[in-house]
């Protein structure tokens, strides 16, 4: 089987087990974003507009913005499906576009590293989920190798693409106009500090970049003013209701922020405040177990003239990414009491740590990269713990079996 088969044969068996579990859950991964979501691709599709039924009237959806739903719409009317399982298959197309991508732009051996996020089962629990962070952070993979791409060679058909990215980021999730703030202060540290920030950039002269970086930044704040404007002039209200009220202190948002970090370095089972924690205990000790075990390997097996590989721009310019977004969204948090930082909320850091890893673990000798492989397989295995429910897991065991 050659190496494209393989990753064709993968893809399918993504799409066979999110089906299965899919199928396996009472809900069918839905929550109330989801109605929302749902309700809106619902309306835009019987022609109604961008709207939700609330106190018996149709207003316009302000509470998210419309384009994950008119996706949704999209898929449902070019394929006949019901709008639930047009959801499920605009994940699946997303998860698919990100595959045929980095596999265009990477050697095949080193894609594979970055297509098995999606393995990981805090992300495949996204992606059965109708949520929109499945797209969004398939945009924001997109719009770090655009970004990439632009620092390269800033021609004006890529400050046109890096744009419509953008955009199109904030058009799925409000906070993915946090990348015109990456733009915007690169902008300004090009134009104030360009000796500090130039040599990380890249070669080309800084008064070369950085009018482009801030034509950029006006082009998306101006498609975000129109966004909120038009949200104001049909539901009343900018943000789709009152956001910025009094919130936590800063002392307890670092405390809740500091401990979603901790939980985002688990990658087989969280500690959830509300559910029992042993298996998030159990799936930390297999995990600090794997990863001593694999850098023992490592060591033992690495040559003495052998090193790793220094990160490149491309990992350099997901981890800036991940920083930003996190700073953006404590930032937020510290105005508007939204949910806590949780799975979906911190995904997009989380992420971008691992497209900035697994990269670079694709840049390793080929031998280095064999020694990891069975223990990374290992930790998607068990991940997969994820998957259970967070909250009365042994009840709900129960009930699926006698179904």
């Amino acid at each position: 089987m050659s190496q494209r088969h393989f990753l064709l044969a993968t893809y399918g068996s993504l799409g066979a087990v999110m089906a299965s579990l899919i199928l396996l859950n009472p809900n069918r991964f839905t929550s109330i974003d989801s109605g929302y979501y749902l309700q809106s691709a619902a309306n835009l599709l019987a022609g109604r507009g961008y709207v939700i039924t609330e106190e018996g009237e149709l207003i316009w959806n302000g509470i998210f913005p419309i384009g994950y739903s008119a996706l949704i719409a999209i898929v449902s009317s070019l394929t006949g499906l019901p709008i639930l399982v047009a959801s499920k298959l605009v994940n699946f197309a997303a998860i698919g576009t990100y595959g045929y991508c980095w596999t265009r732009r990477l050697a095949i051996a080193q894609a594979v590293w970055v297509l098995s996020i999606w393995a990981l089962g805090s992300f495949l629990k996204i992606a059965v989920y109708t949520w929109s962070e499945t797209v969004f952070l398939v945009l924001l993979a997109e719009w770090v190798w655009a970004f990439h791409q632009f620092l390269l060679k800033p021609i004006v058909s890529r400050v046109l693409v890096l744009s419509l990215i953008g955009y199109s980021l904030f058009l799925i999730r409000y906070v993915g106009g946090f990348v015109f703030g990456i733009t915007g202060l690169l902008a300004m540290l090009l134009r104030f500090f360009p000796r500090q920030t130039q040599p990380r950039l890249g070669s080309l002269p800084a008064r070369s970049i950085s009018p482009k970086l801030l034509l950029i930044t006006l082009i998306g704040l101006s498609g975000l003013s129109v966004y909120f404007w038009i949200n104001q002039q049909l539901s009343g209200s900018y943000f789709g209701g009152e956001r910025f009220v009094s919130t936590e202190s800063a002392f307890e948002l670092t405390r809740i922020f500091a401990w979603a970090l901790l939980n985002e370095c688990l990658l087989i089972r969280d500690f959830a405040p509300t559910d029992s924690t042993k298996l998030a205990w159990v799936g930390l000790a297999i995990q600090v177990i794997l990863f001593s075990t694999a850098y023992r390997k490592l060591r033992r097996n690495q040559l003495p003239n052998e090193k790793a590989p220094q990160l490149n721009r491309l990992s350099g310019l997901f981890i800036l990414t991940a920083c930003l977004y996190l700073l953006t969204l404590f930032s937020l948090r510290t105005m508007s009491p939204f949910s806590n930082p949780n799975l979906r909320l911190m995904a997009p850091f989380t992420f971008c740590f691992l497209m900035a890893s697994l990269l670079w673990i694709g840049q390793w000798p080929v031998r280095w990269q064999k020694n990891l492989l069975p223990y990374w397989l290992a930790l998607l295995a068990c991940s997969w713990l994820q998957l259970l429910p967070q909250a009365d897991l042994l009840h709900k065991i129960s009930l699926l079996l006698n179904q």
